[in-house]
């Protein structure tokens, strides 16, 4: 709020004011219109703020021996997996410990 965005609001072309008269215009000559800043008095431009600087963290607890790789991440997940299925091959399914439906129940009508 204490800085005004000159990089959003640049100068604009005073459209109210003629940039030439007639004459001028028809004897070729090419002027620059004018332009106004749109910056209120007493606020400084963004462009002239001091650059922020991050803050130093409270507390540095980086180890990199706590800290595993993302490929160590997803090998240890797909280990356990493997291990899991592998539990689960002598089990047999729940639909083989059913009893199924006999022949004779499959009429069509």
């Amino acid at each position: 709020m204490e800085y005004f965005q000159d990089d959003l609001y640049p100068d604009a072309k005073v459209t109210w004011q003629p940039v030439m008269n007639s004459c001028e215009w028809l004897c070729g000559e090419n002027k620059q219109p004018a332009l106004i800043s749109l910056k209120p008095e007493g606020m400084k431009p963004l462009s002239e703020a001091p650059k922020a600087v991050p803050a130093p963290k409270k507390y540095e607890s980086y180890n990199e021996l706590e800290y595993k790789s993302d490929d160590q991440k997803k090998q240890e997940l797909l280990d356990a997996m493997h291990v899991k299925l592998a539990a689960r091959e002598d089990e047999p399914l729940p639909q083989d410990l059913m009893e199924g439906v006999e022949d004779d129940e499959w009429d069509d009508y």
